[in-house]
């Protein structure tokens, strides 16, 4: 007996819906003594996410961030000063931000602040996401080590 195609879809996408996904157990990992703890947390495909870039250059540093969608318009942060957006994921995982830095007296780069797949798993993943912008590229902070020591370099023009 063959299940006609939109029943199936309907199915899943009930299945999808119900299923919880605050209570599924991401902790995989065996814990070391006196070792740092990974948190545990559960991927919420459908939780804000917050992304905040820090400049941790000794001058001001302006920049343009902006999706595909949305224009979050020129800004300026003073030395250790910050700015900070929010929205949610993209339902497909296709979500990406991408910056415009000027950085004085160094150079202008762009770099994608916040990009799926790399943001949502593994040690990359956030729901808030904090990026010192630095000389050689932004580094990200690393919740297991408590630093910002997930450096990229500045994307490729």
């Amino acid at each position: 007996m063959d299940i006609p195609k939109r029943y199936l879809s309907i199915f899943i996408l009930i299945v999808f819906i119900t299923t919880d996904p605050l209570h599924a157990d991401t902790n995989n990992s065996i814990p070391v003594p006196n070792g740092p703890s990974p948190p545990r947390v559960a991927y919420n495909p459908f939780a804000k996410v917050t992304v905040e870039i820090i400049n941790d250059i000794g001058s001001t540093v302006s920049f343009h961030c902006k999706s595909k969608d949305d224009d979050l318009g020129e800004r300026s942060v003073q030395p250790r000063g910050s700015w900070s957006f929010s929205f949610r994921r993209h339902i497909f995982g296709r979500t990406l931000f991408f910056c415009y830095f000027v950085l004085p007296n160094i150079g202008s780069y762009w770099f994608d602040i916040y990009k799926e797949p790399r943001d949502n798993s593994g040690e990359y993943w956030c729901d808030t996401c904090l990026w010192k912008i630095r000389p050689l590229g932004p580094c990200k902070f690393d919740r297991i080590t408590n630093q910002f020591d997930l450096c990229d370099p500045w994307n490729k023009s």
